[in-house]
């Protein structure tokens, strides 16, 4: 379902703590889900500064609509039905160099958020942001200023710091305790694969992919994905992720 709008209506005023610009901020809604994205515009309709221009409700409708209404910024949801709203960031961030994206997801994976900056997007919120926050975030990403949810952020510059530090190497001997699969699962998560296509390139059920990282993260002793990734290169388990070219 495709709704597009240019009228705005300015029922409220909010204090502006960024720049103000000279034209309304128009942004796009792309989310399956019809009740939450008539509830983001019912938000966003408060805010003078900020137009709804239109909503769609697939990935493939999200990218037309885009091209077609030039919106300054598209808010996001990663999974659609018909495809992945990481694929529509990639794309739109190509195609539409001035558009910005502001994912808007309920998954809280880190593999997720990476994803999602690695193609190209400007923030990464949870959907239980606060109301009175996500039209703040929007000017923002209008801006171009980057925006994550602070609990992915906590966890980002704590991979961050230890990388900083030099966390020390494990004993080599823990590699050892790996099982053949969950050592193939981990030189997967080491590039940045989801969850998602780990199982597709394995064959496995998703949630057989979650258990092997969860069991690799236990064995290892460490605390996420990235950290088992930077232990793999460190470790000389893989080669640099930064080569791999599958």
């Amino acid at each position: 379902m495709t709704e597009i709008s240019e009228q705005r209506s300015g029922a409220g005023e909010s204090p502006a703590p960024l720049p103000a610009r000279a034209e309304p901020i128009r942004v796009l809604l792309a989310d399956d889900y019809e009740i939450y994205r008539h509830g983001l515009r019912m938000i966003l309709e408060l805010e003078d500064d900020i137009v709804v221009v239109g909503q769609t409700s697939t990935a493939q409708q999200a990218m037309q609509v885009a091209t077609e209404l030039q919106p300054d910024v598209v808010v996001l949801d990663i999974y659609f039905p018909d495809g992945s709203g990481i694929a529509v960031c990639r794309e739109i961030t190509q195609r539409l160099p001035t558009a910005r994206v502001l994912i808007l997801s309920a998954s809280e994976d880190d593999s997720d958020l990476v994803e999602a900056i690695k193609a190209g997007a400007t923030g990464y919120l949870l959907k239980d942001i606060a109301p009175d926050q996500l039209a703040v975030s929007i000017r923002a990403t209008a801006l171009g200023q980057p925006q994550v949810s602070p609990a992915l952020a906590a966890t980002l510059m704590g991979e961050l710091s230890a990388v900083v530090r030099g966390a020390p190497a494990r004993e080599s001997g823990q590699v050892t305790e790996l099982t053949d699969r969950e050592r193939e699962v981990l030189g997967l998560v080491a590039r940045g694969w989801s969850n998602r296509k780990v199982a597709e390139e394995l064959f496995i059920a998703e949630n057989t992919v979650k258990n092997h990282v969860r069991n690799i993260l236990d064995k290892l002793h460490l605390g996420s994905r990235t950290e088992a990734a930077m232990y793999a290169v460190r470790g000389g388990l893989i080669d640099d992720p930064a080569h791999d070219t599958h």
